[in-house]
């Protein structure tokens, strides 16, 4: 074991060893101008980059060149729950988008509601087709000249080349991909408050914000956005760290105690908590209300790519089926079917995972509505596959609020609005197209004169 590698573990051991309630009780630095750089921070013997540390940490690499595992799988998933873990999640995508447009643009692009939102918000959208299929969660964080948009990894390049279609001559938008230019960790944990605490202070300004609240910070002359959330359904920060210092923020945070995770562990905390993920959950099969992501879509805030179809579901409680977790009473594969106990068919698993301890644990869509009427699946014995399981819930879902019996005033009040918004939808589309072709042919006789 090298001299450097010993360092850093033994910090990392000590650090775990302490304990950590009494963390924030510990004399603090207070910081100048939010930089990490005027703190007296014990700082490891660093001399690589991120990947050559975390080699030195004992990773494992997929083929991907993504740290897969530390070896470590019991104490990174029990750490989720009651203490910290860090997670390198730098293969995941990040596209800045710019120009005076740019609220207006993602606003019609996605389901959340980005034109009232200010510098320092964010939140997350998911990207819809026409028909309001799933493509991927994405998280926006709104700067003052820029949106960054965090994207899932298998989904970078598809949502480029889609903005790059929807940007018409007239619109003041750019668009660039900037995942090579920083590193993405994140902090997953009840104690990820106290880790920044020892670290930085009262330079940070977002402890208790809302989900997506973030602010600048500098480490080591190099910029770090600071991102309250750690993108699974448990608290946690995510920093954006420029890549000439990621490797050296990423040793100090290790050497502060957080459990080292990779992606096998990642995706086991990731099914637990029942975030949907591209291409199991997130399919051209499912729509964002199925998905239990509620609280990212708004069917109220003007036309958007897949916005008729989510306020018609919206306005006559349309949701048949739901994302729900499972416990099994042995390991299945994704892709099997789920029944009822007399063998007629309710849904299918997505995704499947079996815990460091043994438990057996499954994400899958099941139908929620019987004879047009709400059914409440939660606690409800199934069969998947061959193997018995019960339904329930996760955390990262939000539901609809439905209404099992609605009178006739409110049924006829739901076709009006939806007939109401139907007409919006359509008028401000009209416009867009009204717009887009004046400016194109302003364009055609401008080339025309030249």
């Amino acid at each position: 074991m090298s001299t450097r590698r010993a360092g850093l573990q033994q910090r990392q051991l000590r650090s775990a060893q302490a304990p950590r309630q009494h963390a924030a009780s510990r004399q603090r630095v207070p910081a100048v101008q939010a930089s990490l750089d005027d703190l007296e921070l014990e700082m490891p013997e660093i001399d690589g980059d991120l990947r050559s540390i975390q080699e030195e940490l004992g990773a494992v690499f997929n083929d991907n060149g993504v740290v897969r595992t530390y070896g470590n799988a019991n104490q990174a998933v029990s750490a989720v729950e009651s203490g910290v873990v860090l997670v390198d999640r730098s293969h995941w995508g990040r596209i800045r988008v710019g120009g005076e447009d740019r609220l207006s643009f993602l606003h019609n692009q996605s389901t959340n509601d980005f034109k009232s939102m200010q510098p320092g918000q964010g939140c997350d959208t998911v990207f819809v087709t026409a028909s309001a299929r799933t493509l991927d969660i994405g998280t926006v964080l709104i700067n003052q000249s820029n949106a960054l948009v965090i994207t899932s990894p298998e989904m970078k390049q598809h949502l480029l080349e889609r903005f790059d279609k929807h940007i018409f001559p007239a619109d003041k938008v750019q668009v660039k991909d900037v995942s090579e230019q920083c590193a993405m960790l994140t902090l997953i944990g009840p104690e990820s408050d106290n880790v920044l605490k020892e670290i930085a202070g009262d330079a940070i300004t977002i402890y208790g914000k809302p989900y997506g609240s973030h602010q600048l910070l500098k480490f080591k002359s190099g910029p770090v956005i600071l991102v309250a959330g750690s993108g699974l359904a448990a608290p946690g920060y995510t920093l954006l760290a420029d890549e000439s210092v990621a490797g050296e923020l990423f040793a100090v945070l290790a050497s502060k105690g957080c459990v080292l995770m990779g992606q096998d562990e990642w995706d086991c905390a990731r099914i637990l908590a029942g975030r949907p993920a591209v291409g199991a959950e997130l399919t051209e099969d499912f729509n964002p209300l199925e998905a239990g992501l509620c609280k990212a879509v708004s069917v109220d805030k003007g036309c958007y790519i897949g916005q008729e179809t989510l306020a018609k579901l919206t306005n006559l409680n349309g949701v048949k089926q739901q994302l729900w977790g499972f416990e099994l009473e042995g390991p299945i594969e994704a892709g099997s079917s789920l029944t009822d106990q007399d063998g007629a068919r309710l849904g299918r698993i997505t995704s499947v995972t079996t815990t460091p301890e043994g438990r057996n644990f499954a994400l899958g869509y099941i139908r929620c509505k019987s004879s047009g009427k709400q059914v409440d699946v939660e606690g409800k014995d199934v069969k998947a596959g061959d193997v018995a399981a019960r339904v329930v819930p996760i955390r990262y879902a939000s539901r609809m609020v439905v209404t099992d019996d609605p009178s006739e005033e409110q049924k006829h009040q739901k076709a009006e609005d939806e007939r109401k918004s139907a007409e919006v939808a359509k008028a401000e589309r009209l416009q867009q197209m009204q717009e887009r072709l004046a400016a194109y042919q302003q364009q055609v006789q401008a080339a025309k004169g030249q």
